[in-house]
């Protein structure tokens, strides 16, 4: 396995990689798979990210290409994921509805959250896998393969992105955290590294959370020991990162965290510097900085935008979570445009079965009522 330096970006093989920059942590910092590596029936193809509590590969099942996520050799890493995966396996089958199998005959939106797969190619209890990889236990999730740029990749190509585009995937990202807003739990842990962007045939962007972050309420994040370490500071807002413990959370730190997203998707630059930084630089520029994030951009002052950038990053008064973030940009830009999406396989082929069995039951009721019809003219 290699070693990779989530700063300086390096991958280094042998254990001795040089660095220009003095204190550079590559040679201690995440393990990282390579390609040919096999995960039990997964074969790894490529490193797709990583993060700070586990690396997304895109690997082979077969003939089938899918999204791996690892976790990172703590417990805090492990545990992080067996939640995440019972969250997704709980978003993606929310509970029995009457008329939920019709959806599968449907175009349906596109989702906001990768579709999670079983850990397996046999039916298993749990959500995630785990199994021993050189000696190492390894727990792990696998997804539906999906398209697109990384936000942070699409914001490198394309610094200051056009303000509708900004807003829209703000709005969405909004409607992806929802389900964790709604019960007051927070990520944490949103990054652009998180969001895959793809663009549909009508040039709109349609961005895909791939991490559910933490998934504390309150008070439990004290049960995760060492939960500074797996948060990236430059996204955190700044009552989490004064140095005194932190007793509790609530949703407003995500709608910081969504709030410099958009920041940075207007301004073409993030609001902290965080590449080649130490996380204590990061942590003192946060705390020191009383002024709010220059966006320069006056074309938006009049609509209310820059106002809204400013409250998401408020230290007070900011929204209570991301949903109330999203419903004021919704407000001004309106929702995404509905993407014009194709209907699945079998919704086509229920097309005609649905026909035929509409005119075998009008042909059913009018034989009927030809029966009937002599019968009640004759009672007359």
């Amino acid at each position: 396995m290699n070693r990779f330096c989530d700063r300086c970006q390096r991958t280094n093989v042998d254990g001795n990689l040089w660095c220009p920059e003095v204190d550079c942590p590559a040679e201690e910092r995440f393990p990282v798979l390579v390609y040919g590596d096999f995960l039990g029936d997964l074969k790894i193809t490529k490193v797709m990210r990583v993060w700070r509590t586990a690396a997304l590969y895109e690997a082979l099942r077969g003939e089938q290409k899918v999204m791996v996520k690892v976790a990172h050799q703590s417990e805090d890493s492990e545990e992080r994921l067996k939640r995440e995966a019972a969250a997704f396996q709980s978003f993606q089958h929310p509970g029995w509805s009457p008329f939920g199998w019709l959806h599968s005959f449907t175009p349906g939106e596109r989702p906001l959250l990768p579709e999670l797969l079983p850990p397996y190619p046999v039916p298993a209890k749990r959500p995630y896998g785990e199994i021993s990889f050189r000696g190492h236990t390894k727990f792990y999730s696998v997804f539906k393969l999906v398209e697109g740029k990384f936000l942070s990749d699409l914001m490198l190509e394309n610094p200051q992105m056009w303000h509708y585009d900004a807003a829209w995937i703000t709005i969405a990202l909004s409607d992806a955290l929802r389900p964790m807003a709604v019960q007051n739990r927070c990520h944490l842990c949103l990054t652009p590294d998180m969001v895959l962007v793809d663009v549909d045939p009508e040039g709109h962007p349609r961005p895909m959370l791939l991490d559910l972050g933490l998934i504390v309420a309150g008070e439990e994040i004290q049960s995760i020991y060492d939960w500074p370490r797996m948060v990236e500071p430059a996204y955190t807002p700044p009552e989490l990162l004064s140095g005194t413990r932190v007793k509790a959370v609530a949703p407003a730190a995500d709608a910081y965290a969504l709030g410099m997203l958009y920041f940075e998707m207007l301004a073409g630059k993030p609001g902290w510097e965080h590449d080649l930084r130490r996380d204590d630089q990061i942590r003192s520029a946060v705390l020191q900085y009383r002024g709010t994030l220059p966006v320069d951009r006056p074309e938006l002052e009049k609509a209310g935008v820059i106002k809204a950038v400013d409250r998401a990053v408020a230290p007070t008064s900011r929204y209570n979570n991301v949903v109330e973030l999203g419903s004021a940009l919704a407000a001004i830009y309106g929702y995404p445009p509905r993407e014009k999406r194709p209907w699945p396989t079998k919704g086509l082929l229920a097309i005609p079965l649905v026909i035929i069995l509409s005119l075998i039951s009008i042909g059913v009721v009018a034989y009927f009522l030809i029966q009937l019809l002599p019968r009640l003219l004759g009672t007359h």
